[in-house]
């Protein structure tokens, strides 16, 4: 039963601590396999054959396969995080997931490859809700939105783990198996030590059960109950496509943005190549600040403000007639999309507390889709209109989300301090 005692704003016990330090480590753990996967595809791809052209589909096979089991673990992994709790997904999802990228280094056979890239992907899932539902219980400890700084963790560990595997790539040109060694053991022991830190399923804060009222049938609630199911359902679809919106303008910048500022204004490969850092510079800002513009203005704010930030940038972008102005807009466009999935997978978090993960799950489902149909939808416009109107699908998308954002966001409770029962604030504080 939740009681409606507030836990003081600036008393904060140790536990809670160490789980919020824990949770920096998910994102930042995730950030961190993904780039030294990334920076290690050339040796990868030399060692199976698989150079140039003709190895193409075969490593974009293994890559579809990393991304569809993403998508499934993201689906999958949140009923069972409302069952078994956090730290019981944490431990092993967070030990296990750094070590799935070693076979792909020992392995030649193509259905050897597909399986364990999908295990991969699956597990990646597990991680990215695990860390995303164990921050939103966090916040309601806290009163106060902190999610957007956990995700600003996960550029980071791409950073610095970016630079370790530019290091491994120029010294082991012909295989990816001292590198995801390294990185495999070593994130995975991390992961079990901070996994641990996780919240347990009696820590976590549930909601009061609602009795039913007098001289209402019980087939009158359970329908009641059935339509805010559903209600609730359509809401998280809409919460997954405004973050779909957001990771493909993010995939636009990395997959098109050195090409286009190449050839739409001329400069070097070196000059171009700043679009990507700088939209990654600013992503990160924008997430360190996140937290601190909800909590003064409001969720609804934020998002309108994303978006048009983001709408703004794209328009700066296809306008462009220097590449000063082409990187401003590469940094409004990271600013734009920075807090909109924190802020959405937050809201999908505290609408129905019991179903967290299932709710989170369902929202960074539909939201990575983006990863599939972005390319293909940005490639279409390229194809057609040149590469010049790359910018226009964010554009248009990013404005949507300005208007569409806080009608939906609205819909998601606002930020109280509560806490459970006495025990489990002890066994929270012990």
């Amino acid at each position: 039963m939740l009681e409606k005692t507030k836990l003081p704003y600036r008393t904060v016990s140790n536990r809670l601590k160490w789980s919020r330090l824990a949770t920096f480590f998910g994102f930042f753990q995730l950030g961190a396999v993904i780039v030294m996967w990334s920076t290690s595809t050339t040796s990868l791809r030399f060692s199976l054959g698989w150079e140039g052209d003709d190895g193409d589909a075969s490593f974009g096979s293994l890559a579809f396969a990393l991304g569809l089991g993403f998508a499934i673990g993201c689906a999958v992994s949140g009923p069972l995080i409302d069952k078994w709790g956090c730290r019981n997904i944490a431990i092993p999802s967070l030990t296990v997931y750094p070590l799935m990228y070693i076979p792909l280094a020992f392995l030649d056979g193509m259905i050897g490859l597909l399986a364990f890239g999908l295990l991969a992907g699956t597990l990646r899932g597990f991680v990215d809700i695990v860390i995303n539902v164990n921050g939103v219980q966090l916040e309601r400890h806290y009163g106060r939105p902190i999610i957007s700084s956990f995700h600003a963790a996960y550029p980071a560990g791409g950073f610095l783990f970016g630079l370790v595997g530019s290091a491994f790539a120029r010294s082991f040109t012909e295989s990816a198996v001292v590198p995801f060694l390294a990185m495999g053991l070593t994130m995975s022991a991390l992961g079990y030590v901070f996994g641990r830190m996780y919240l347990r399923r009696d820590e976590e804060i549930v909601p009061a059960a609602h009795p039913v009222p007098a001289g209402v049938r019980k087939s009158e609630e359970h329908s009641k109950s059935n339509d805010a199911k559903y209600a609730g359902l359509a809401v998280m679809v809409g919460f997954g496509l405004l973050a779909f919106v957001s990771y493909l303008a993010e995939n636009a910048t990395y997959d098109w943005g050195q090409e286009f500022v190449r050839r739409t204004l001329d400069t070097t490969a070196g000059t171009a190549a700043l679009a990507v850092t700088v939209f990654s510079g600013s992503q990160f800002v924008g997430r360190m600040l996140g937290d601190k513009l909800t909590e003064r203005f409001g969720q609804k704010a934020v998002i309108c403000g994303s978006g048009v930030i983001g709408a703004l940038g794209a328009a700066c972008m296809m306008t462009a007639v220097s590449p000063v102005q082409a990187l401003l807009g590469f940094g409004l466009v990271g600013l734009g999309v920075s807090c909109i999935v924190p802020i959405m997978l937050s809201a999908a978090g505290r609408m129905d507390p019991q179903n967290s993960g299932r709710n989170i799950g369902l929202v960074n489902a539909v939201g990575v889709t983006g990863m599939f149909l972005g390319p293909a939808a940005i490639t279409t416009v390229v194809d057609r209109m040149g590469i010049e109107w790359m910018p226009l699908l964010p554009l248009v998308l990013l404005a949507l989300i300005a208007i569409a954002g806080p009608i939906l966001v609205r819909k998601a409770p606002r930020f109280t301090a509560t806490v459970q029962s006495e025990s489990a604030v002890e066994s929270i504080r012990s």
